[in-house]
């Protein structure tokens, strides 16, 4: 590390003489200050412990947690600095805003990752659901226990960074901090600095370019932003947590609370949900979100009481035997500085986005702008909610790419972020604001960061020359880039010829639920072969006449890609009066093997198209990489999510999810299937194999299952019915089967495996069971010799 710190100090032009030796790394001494600097009080109080590392994170929120993790598993020596007591920032249990993923804005994109991991571990503990203004000790434990797992973490906690040490106008030297409860000072010293306090506190300090508020229409040509730029933002809340006791609990609202008598003091405030209270107890305009924070919180508390008042007091509410048991006093904040990098995220990024070659990590949230002053204006409703058939259209947003570039400052050179502050306009802001985005963003930082040490550079020069080499760094750690695939040379199974036991056809689920064509209506789906026949609608008209509906085929890159307008293939059907079952649909389509395509059916009130719905709890049943969407606008097609598939049948039958797709090189649905399922009408176990035309060495195995990408999953003590339980891999040796890994229990979706070094031509997983669906299904195998 010695070699690095010095030769990266040197291209950078700071390595000065008297500065931070550059070998000490996560070790400290004690300095005294000068006698004019020393402060009155305990001897201790007039040191400062100094410590070097390779990366200081400020701000220890689900970001900078993900950021410190992601940089020590690639070899960095970290400090995390965090002003709490407890890790995890909004998702802590000291304010209760729960991570919530995008599975409900897109098909298939639930984050990866160390994201992942948080999510997967924190739900098979906990024993309350997963549900917003609930968060409780267990999630702040996984993210502790997360941390202290990671040798090259040094956790600071109770830790402010108050004072930013400048070695030049643009590079920070060292930040200097105060650890509450200890007294102690510490001078943290670094090549390389995260900023992922939510407020942009150590780029503010730096004096780096940022942002505050809303920029002018007509500087990013936004037609959602305002005529005239403005300093508005959005508003902070906090949370209650509130226990039905079994018995009468009464409750008198202090004098100070706000007074809310009726409903329509509450305008499009729901609060059926007594358990955990609501976000839109927000706070905002006139009062500034950082230096009218006490104001605030003040405010919200006054507001706070004033709801449960009203819930408990003001017309029957059903909450007679609720008791509140936890009242936030750290407020969640939505918004602040957006540092300024070389992209700034723009509305039309997020809404109709391009392939960028920098792509690290991705969002798709709605354009979430929330009503200035929040509950103070109480007769206005707090948000224009964006997936609403009114507002998806101008709200609506895809699944974007979010490039290196807007993750570290164009000033400060090194200098980056993850969270809130990352380079954007405030429209692109309000979709990319939210915790778990933040998180794979700070894995992807971190792995950037790790680089600028491989290559003794500048966070800019990694985006500009090592983009791909990050890329795939990120891939092979379980994190996801849409459209990005493992190219990785080391990477032995992708040359490996792939057999498995049985494979799935596409098959659909049989209906539970329908929907009216009150919009036109389109499914898609993947397409093993070259043609398409027709396809079969389960429809049922409740009409009194019959009717014509205009059916389209059209090719789509994503599996939430619907944009494309080109029919390749059309037709128009009869539906009689009363008609109910499989109408068939002839296409005739010439079409490119396995890809994605998709059927539109024109709008028609009285028709219903059949539909299954996942049922919580079960095993997923809607195919991968398939996905309804609806038309409530002119043009952007709004996909349903949560788990639906609307009843369809192709011919001929297709048959995507192939063993081949365990080394195609993408862990989750994307431009194709990428998972092979076995047969589930052949009982486990269930195998698939490697074969090599000759013997490979090789000592690690990574393998990804299915912890189901497309849905949302709030239940408690929960693990995912598709991921493997038990397994086993081995290898051929002597012409037998030699077990390499013997693995029980299992609920985590990615597995990494080590052990000696063998060689063989061949490699077989076998699942033995699952954590209760009855195929194996497994999205990627990896094999190395490290």
């Amino acid at each position: 590390m010695r070699f690095f710190r010095r030769a990266f100090f040197s291209r950078l032009g700071w390595l000065v003489a008297g500065g931070v030796p550059a070998a000490r790394a996560a070790t400290s001494e004690a300095v005294s200050l000068p006698a004019d600097q020393a402060a009155t009080g305990p001897a201790d109080e007039a040191e400062v412990i100094r410590a070097d590392y390779d990366l200081i994170v400020v701000g220890g929120g689900i970001s900078g947690t993900s950021a410190a993790i992601s940089a020590a598993r690639n070899g960095l020596r970290v400090a995390l600095v965090h002003e709490r007591s407890m890790l995890g920032g909004n998702s802590s249990s000291e304010v209760k805003l729960f991570p919530e993923n995008n599975g409900g804005n897109q098909p298939w994109i639930r984050e990866g990752g160390i994201h992942e991991e948080f999510h997967t571990e924190e739900r098979v503990r906990n024993h309350l659901a997963y549900v917003e203004g609930t968060m409780n000790c267990h999630w702040d434990l996984v993210l502790y226990e997360w941390v202290m797992r990671e040798k090259g973490i040094r956790l600071y906690l109770n830790t402010h960074m108050h004072r930013v040490l400048m070695r030049d106008e643009s590079h920070i030297r060292a930040v200097h901090c105060i650890q509450l409860g200890t007294e102690k000072t510490f001078e943290l010293s670094a090549p390389l600095f995260l900023d992922a306090t939510g407020d942009g506190v150590l780029a503010h300090r730096a004096k780096a370019d940022v942002r505050w508020g809303r920029e002018s229409r007509s500087e990013y040509g936004e037609a959602l932003a305002p005529e005239e730029a403005d300093e508005r933002v959005m508003g902070n809340t906090l949370f209650f947590r509130a226990l039905d006791t079994g018995r009468p609990v009464p409750f008198k609202r202090p004098e100070w609370a706000a007074e809310l008598p009726t409903e329509a003091d509450l305008t499009r405030r729901g609060h059926s949900f007594i358990d955990g209270g609501y976000w839109w107890i927000e706070v905002g305009a006139p009062h500034h979100p950082i230096t009218d924070n006490e104001e605030i919180r003040h405010e919200a508390l006054r507001q706070l009481l004033g709801v449960w008042d009203h819930i408990k007091n003001k017309g029957d509410h059903g909450a007679e035997n609720y008791g509140l048991e936890f009242v936030g006093f750290w407020p969640y904040k939505r918004e602040s500085r957006r540092v300024i990098g070389d992209f700034v995220l723009t509305q039309a990024h997020v809404q109709d986005p391009t392939p960028l070659d920098d792509t690290v990590a991705y969002g798709c949230w709605g354009i979430d702008i929330h009503t200035q002053g929040g509950i103070l204006t109480r007769n206005v409703e707090p948000y224009p909610p964006p997936r609403t058939d009114e507002n998806w259209e101008t709200l609506g947003t895809a699944v974007y790419g979010i490039p290196l570039r807007a993750l570290y400052s164009r000033k400060i050179q090194n200098l980056m972020m993850a969270g809130r502050p990352i380079s954007c306009s405030y429209v692109a802001f309000a979709s990319s604001r939210v915790l778990s985005t933040g998180s794979i963003v700070g894995q992807a930082v971190g792995v950037a960061a790790a680089l600028c040490r491989r290559h003794e550079t500048t966070p800019r020069d990694v985006a500009r020359r090592h983009a791909k080499e990050c890329q795939q760094i990120i891939l092979r750690q379980d994190g996801h880039i849409p459209g990005v695939e493992n190219e990785d040379p080391a990477d032995l199974a992708r040359q490996a010829q792939v057999t498995a036991s049985s494979e799935w056809p596409l098959v659909w689920p049989e209906p539970n639920d329908e929907r009216e064509l009150t919009t036109p209506h389109a499914q898609l789906f993947p397409v093993s072969g070259d043609r398409i026949d027709s396809v079969k609608l389960l429809l049922e008209s409740k009409l009194d006449r019959a009717v014509t509906l205009d059916v389209g085929l059209r090719a789509a890159p994503h599996v939430w890609d619907f944009r494309s307008t080109r029919d390749l293939a059309t037709a128009r059907t009869t539906i009689d009066a009363g008609q109910c079952g499989w109408v068939t649909v002839p296409l005739k389509a010439r079409v490119e093997q396995t890809r994605l395509y998709y059927v539109h059916v024109s709008g028609q009130p009285g028709i219903f198209w059949k539909l299954f719905k996942e049922v919580d709890g079960e095993p997923n049943r809607c195919p991968p990489a398939t996905c309804p969407a609806t038309l409530p606008g002119e043009r952007r097609w709004r996909p349903l999510t949560g788990g639906y598939s609307l009843c369809l049948d192709v011919a001929p039958q297709s048959k995507p999810f192939d063993p081949g797709n365990v080394i195609r090189g993408t862990n989750r649905p994307d431009r194709w299937s990428n998972v092979w399922i076995s047969d589930p009408a052949q009982r486990l176990p269930a195998w698939i194999a490697l074969q090599w035309p000759a013997p490979q060495s090789f000592n690690t195995i990574h393998v990804t299952f299915d912890t189901d990408a497309n849905r949302r999953v709030t239940l408690p003590l929960f693990r995912y019915p598709d991921c493997v339980r038990d397994y086993r891999v081995e290898c051929w040796s002597n012409g037998a089967w030699k077990t390499l890994v013997e693995a029980r229990d299992n609920y985590v979706r990615r597995r990494v495996h080590r052990f000696d070094t063998v060689q063989s031509e061949r490699v077989r997983l076998t699942i033995l069971a699952t954590n209760g669906a009855p195929s194996a299904r497994v999205y990627e195998m990896r094999v190395y010799l490290e």
